[in-house]
């Protein structure tokens, strides 16, 4: 289910990825995610890993906002580097330095998903220096409000 490979140059570190037979459980932890974000307890503002952050855009786009829209946007988030591709409401992540991007997003993880489901403004968190949108604007927020969580369920009053 995994393969091990070393990233080139300048960070030359091993990473783990998923092999086709792995990736094929993604629609079953997708759900599963989704699932999750429904709970009352679930808070959004929890730090989670880079990876966790492009996995968890990749489970709450929403393929209907995003019809037909097709953008690249690339990612800087804390030392990784990603670029995702969508189109046909589908949005690819692949782990790779993110130029040509039509927009690339540089923030740490927590931040990154506060600004995509809570819905802090680009503004405020550039001004407090924790999110910063490195091209097409117009493109980041088309891209930021192709997603939303679930409702809560709220459990049974008495």
């Amino acid at each position: 289910m995994l393969v091990r490979r070393t990233l080139p140059s300048p960070a030359s570190v091993q990473v783990y990825e998923l092999t086709p037979w792995g990736q094929e459980i993604e629609p079953v932890m997708q759900t599963m995610g989704r699932w999750a974000t429904r709970s009352p307890l679930h808070d959004p503002t929890l730090p989670m890993s880079p990876a966790s952050a492009m996995l968890s855009m990749r489970t709450m786009i929403d393929p209907v906002k995003a019809g037909a829209l097709r953008m690249t946007i690339g990612f800087r988030v804390g030392g990784d580097r990603f670029l995702g591709r969508l189109a046909d409401g589908v949005l690819g992540i692949t782990r790779m330095e993110p130029a040509g991007a039509d927009v690339v997003v540089e923030a740490d993880p927590t931040p990154l998903v506060v600004w995509l489901y809570v819905k802090r403004p680009v503004a405020a968190m550039e001004a407090d220096g924790v999110l910063r949108i490195v091209g097409d604007r117009a493109a980041a927020e088309r891209f930021a409000d192709l997603f939303a969580l679930p409702p809560k369920i709220m459990p049974p009053a008495g």
